[in-house]
């Protein structure tokens, strides 16, 4: 049977390269429309032109000479096409006799392709063999040419990359992507600085994101620019000056960089976290529990980002990162209530449960957190282990953030005070007004002193099993039973460096000193 190229996997795959007739293609394809096109139309497109020159080279090659079949025979001078060899054309130069007992009397010619060299083919050959063409097919019909729709559900992704690379690689391209579209560069709109700094005080001056279609309005381009051009052209243009940012959800939708705040564009350092290796195979169903009922971005597995489940309402306890930074966790039970759009931040409303008040929130997907909430925790005085409440609105682009109030009274509380190079513990009374996790509640004395211990130990390397040697026995002679929860482990660690609690949990249950009284907590052992 026939053996196309395109039939091997590694034609669209590892052995992908653009030919100068594919660019001629592709040049030729997006010059039509007057608007960029969306690259999974352009992928489609371009694997159904492939496979039609090839077809077209197919029927050409067939047509020099007589398709080699093992059974047949063949004469001196005779021009004959090898498939198997991409179709090479030969011509026979010589024969003998063939020599194998299995195969009983056959014919061995020489023949000499058109680069100059010279193989060997067995013809006249009674018994099976591969290259058998089946009978009553023609050289065509059996070449079997693959579906563009099969060829792209299979290979599309590693294709889409391997072209995408290829197009933009090419020296002075004429090619333009921005996202999902593509165009050619001269037919893009004149963009000039002018128009960019028209764009920045048309921002600034409405103190929110403008949509492309706005700016578009706004810098007054030549008529007769189609519209969907234009603002690709803006859109591309945008994207390449840092003053601006897209934080739209849906179309683009242009912020200015400088009025972002830090923690929206610089993922905060004790958010940041650096993995460690530990023996997961330590935690029991227990502690998967805990993990699970914790809720950690960073635990194994958070990276699924968006529930299936669209919860009307989701509670969690508030870790130390993450109430130090205002930020709230985005993990499977939280992310469906934002616009998580990969690679991209989204510009989204708070509102307030207690007051009414409304208030901007930034999606941060690569850091997996949600920003803008420093203020709001202060006005509403949520410690460290605080419960945090999200309810969902019929607007998508915002949320409602609530806390569970109680009446304010003072209560005991774990102090985290700086002294020397460590972290130690002591319990003192701090004004509560909301409900919270005991095991998880934290404070602390110098928040300055505690980023600044969190550098010194980061460049010091210590390890989590080093850090929970030192914190836990600390926090057991806190507690009257001389004991102390995996939870509240995980808490203080997280004051000194970002983990979730898969890696404490087993540092915990791991080391000797420690015994385990029962339902999460352990004292020392004895």
């Amino acid at each position: 049977m026939i053996q196309r190229p395109s039939q091997n996997p590694a034609y669209w795959t590892t052995e992908f390269e653009l030919l100068s007739d594919d660019i001629e293609f592709l040049q030729a394809y997006l010059s039509e429309p007057d608007r960029p096109v969306i690259e999974s139309d352009m992928v489609e497109a371009f694997v159904a032109e492939r496979i039609r020159r090839e077809d077209q080279r197919i029927r050409k090659e067939v047509a020099r000479g007589k398709i080699y079949d093992p059974r047949d025979s063949y004469a001196l001078g005779e021009h004959v096409v090898f498939p198997a060899l991409d179709f090479a054309l030969a011509t026979v130069e010589a024969e003998r006799p063939g020599r194998n007992p299995e195969h009983g009397e056959f014919t061995v010619v020489t023949v000499s392709f058109e680069d100059g060299s010279r193989r060997e083919f067995a013809t006249g050959l009674a018994t099976p063999h591969k290259l058998n063409r089946k009978e009553g097919d023609d050289s065509i019909a059996q070449s079997d040419a693959p579906d563009p729709a099969q060829i792209v559900e299979v290979y599309g992704r590693e294709l889409r990359v391997n072209l995408a690379d290829d197009m933009l690689g090419i020296e002075d391209t004429p090619f333009v992507n921005h996202g999902r579209y593509w165009s050619l560069r001269d037919m893009l709109a004149d963009i000039h600085i002018g128009h960019m700094n028209i764009a920045e005080a048309a921002i600034d001056l409405r103190g929110a994101p403008l949509p492309t279609i706005a700016i578009v309005l706004e810098l007054e381009l030549p008529r007769e620019i189609p519209p969907a051009l234009a603002g690709f052209s803006i859109d591309i243009a945008m994207s390449a000056d840092p003053r601006f940012v897209d934080v739209g959800t849906e179309g683009r939708e242009w912020y200015l960089r400088r009025l972002l705040p830090e923690e929206a564009m610089i993922i905060p350092r004790r958010l940041q976290y650096v993995h460690e290796t530990y023996d997961r195979s330590l935690l029991s169903v227990r502690y998967l529990q805990l993990e699970w009922e914790l809720d950690d971005e960073w635990s194994e597995g958070a990276a699924a980002t968006a529930s299936s489940n669209a919860l009307p309402r989701v509670d969690l306890a508030l870790a130390y990162p993450h109430r130090r930074s205002g930020t709230l966790p985005l993990t499977p039970r939280t992310s469906s209530f934002f616009p998580v759009r990969e690679g991209k931040r989204s510009m989204i409303t708070f509102v307030d449960g207690r007051w009414g008040k409304r208030f901007t929130g930034w999606v941060v997907p690569e850091g997996r957190y949600v920003a803008g909430l420093s203020d709001w925790y202060e006005e509403h005085g949520i410690p460290v282990g605080g419960f945090v409440v999200l309810e969902r609105t019929e607007n998508p682009l915002e949320v409602v953030v609530d806390v569970k109030p109680h009446r304010s009274k003072r209560e005991w509380v774990r102090m985290a005070r700086v002294e020397g190079d460590q972290l130690r513990y002591q319990l003192q009374k701090q004004l509560i007004s909301c409900d919270y996790d005991e095991t998880m509640i934290v404070a602390e004395a110098d928040p300055a002193a505690t980023d600044e211990l969190r550098r010194s130990l980061y460049h010091a390397a210590l390890t989590i099993d080093e850090l929970v040697d030192e914190a836990a026995p600390q926090l057991m002679g806190l507690s009257t039973r001389g004991v102390v929860h995996v939870k509240t482990i995980y808490s203080a660690i997280n004051l000194v460096r970002r983990t979730p609690p898969g890696p404490v949990f087993a540092a915990v249950v791991s080391n000797p000193r420690f015994q385990e009284v029962g339902d999460g907590e352990f004292g020392m052992a004895r």
